[in-house]
């Protein structure tokens, strides 16, 4: 076996040739910002003559402080604070390109946190959420004198982490230039009910060079504290091949991107994605098809899952949301798990009920380990869901997410389970086999402030595929998206026969033939060898 990774290593080395040096010539100096964040910035301010909010927020079941997202609105207007004391955050998303700016206040939990007001402060809303397994609440108060208290207490209203879950967004792009700052991203991931954050630099787009640079990569560039992990990886992206994910991996692969993208500019679609793929494998790390496999002009995402390069699949973020490429491949027999993240500085702006980080994420059951190792064991047995605000469950007689349920030769009758549960408005649950919505039955009931939705039912399988969940929420006025969340996999194998779908093979061969035919006339090489050695991958 080790002969056998040595020669994939050496070929794999041989695709980036020339490619390395690149990596060497990118200082950040090159580009201005080598010791300021270019993504964002952290607010402090000057502490201003006039009125004080002390806002206390706790947990009520322990009465300790808490860590939370709030927002204000002053005299029926959404208000932005000058200052926080030292007990807050004030966080601004910054995306240069798109000049979008977003600021956000987060209870650091060590303390009320006392928030300037405007001299002339009449009432004041205060809204707090902290992630999507505790109540939303809000308060509002009349200004009175100088100094005005207000106090809200969070209701948890489910533990994902008690049953083995922990919250992941795996699509962060935040410069980490210095470790004295985790600290702040550890209470930013608290205040939004986050155990994991993956921070991933990339090249071009925002900025002509690097950006979500990180202070180190692999395992030393990782920052923890006990409750929640920062994990560096990579973005790698080519205009034509599309975006890559490149999660906990041991070291950055250059040259970051390529088909024409970022300072300096590799014009070449070279080496191919698959290659990159690979290579994340051989530096430990997790690979995935980011956006749903629908970004670049001509993504040989589909073609990278079926070469097996491809551990799994993200299928929505803060502007997309697409299942088609990911229910096509396990109609044709290739099962991903699938991911989701915010995609942040994309897309700050928040509905009052939404967390800042993790606003759509990721759940992987590890036992509620937070290691990439058992992230890693998660993803590989499809122990995963995604959510953008409700929390979804499916089950399959008595089996889990992840698992596989073996029938006779003829088939048999099974016993479907879906749970869709939000204290935010709910529009729509459906189970799904093989890429088809059945028509079942749907319970809906309010608990105790939260919408309580199921399906219970009995379904005839015949033929070997595939069954999951999925289920709409409230609309999120501020992005002009849906709330969405997607179960994990259940597969169900009738006898020996294989999943297949003739028409969604006969798909993807036609889109193989559309790749190969793109690659060989328009796809830019430095070689002839480059060119055959990528046509023939696919």
């Amino acid at each position: 076996m080790g002969g056998i990774k040595d020669l994939l290593r050496q070929s794999l080395l041989r695709s980036f040739a020339g490619t390395v040096v690149l990596s060497l010539v990118l200082p950040f100096a090159v580009f201005g910002h080598e010791h300021i964040p270019v993504t964002h910035s952290f607010n402090k301010g000057e502490e201003p003559n006039g009125p004080k909010l002390i806002l206390d927020i706790r947990e009520r079941s322990t009465v300790q402080p808490s860590a939370a997202r709030f927002s204000l609105e002053v005299d029926g207007q959404p208000y932005i604070p000058q200052w926080l004391d030292d007990n807050g955050i004030s966080f601004t998303s910054i995306h240069l390109r798109s000049n979008n700016r977003s600021t956000v206040q987060f209870s650091k939990g060590l303390g009320p946190v006392c928030i300037s007001l405007p001299k002339t402060a009449k009432t004041v809303t205060v809204s707090v959420v902290k992630g999507f397994e505790y109540l939303p609440a809000n308060t509002s108060v009349e200004i009175q004198g100088e100094v005005t208290a207000a106090s809200i207490n969070l209701d948890r209203w489910v533990n994902l982490k008690d049953d083995g879950w922990i919250a992941i967004d795996e699509h962060l792009h935040f410069d980490r230039l210095e470790p004295v700052d985790d600290p702040l991203w550890f209470s930013m991931l608290e205040a939004d009910g986050l155990q994991v954050g993956h921070f991933m630099v990339l090249k071009g787009g925002m900025t002509p060079g690097l950006w979500s640079r990180q202070y180190k990569y692999g395992p030393e560039g990782q920052g923890q504290d006990g409750k929640h992990i920062l994990i560096p990886g990579q973005e790698y992206r080519d205009t034509q091949q599309g975006h890559i994910y490149l999660l906990g991996l041991d070291e950055i692969i250059p040259p970051y991107s390529t088909g024409g993208m970022g300072t300096p500019a590799v014009a070449e679609n070279y080496p191919p994605l698959h290659d990159v793929l690979q290579q994340t494998h051989l530096l430990n790390g997790l690979s995935g098809v980011a956006h749903g496999g629908t970004l670049g002009r001509q993504s040989t995402s589909l073609a990278d899952a079926v070469l097996g390069s491809v551990d799994f699949w993200e299928i929505s973020n803060g502007f997309i949301y697409n299942t088609e490429n990911w229910y096509r491949l396990m109609n044709c027999g290739i099962f991903l798990p699938i991911t989701a993240g915010t995609d942040l500085p994309n897309s700050p702006f928040r509905d009052a009920w939404q967390p800042m980080f993790g606003s759509i994420r990721t759940y992987a059951e590890t036992g509620g380990d937070l290691s990439f190792d058992r992230f890693k064991e998660a993803m590989s047995k499809g122990r995963s869901f995604i959510s953008g605000g409700p929390l979804i469950d499916f089950r399959v007689n008595d089996l889990r997410m992840g698992d596989t349920l073996h029938l006779p030769k003829d088939g048999g009758e099974i016993k479907v389970r879906a749970a869709f549960h939000s204290p935010i408005e709910l529009k729509e649950l459906v189970v799904v086999h093989d890429g088809n919505d059945l028509d079942l039955e749907l319970r809906q009931q309010k608990v105790e402030g939260v919408h309580r939705w199921s399906i219970e039912a009995s379904v005839k399988i015949t033929e070997s595929g595939w069954l999951s969940a999925w289920g709409r929420g409230a609309r999120i006025e501020a992005q002009k998206i849906d709330a969405m969340a997607h179960a994990g996999v259940i597969r169900v194998i009738v006898g020996d026969k294989p999943v297949q779908s003739a028409s969604d093979a006969q798909t993807l061969v036609d889109s193989f033939e559309n790749l190969i035919s793109f690659y060989e006339s328009e796809g830019v090489y430095e070689t002839v060898d480059q060119r055959d050695s990528a046509i023939e991958l696919i």
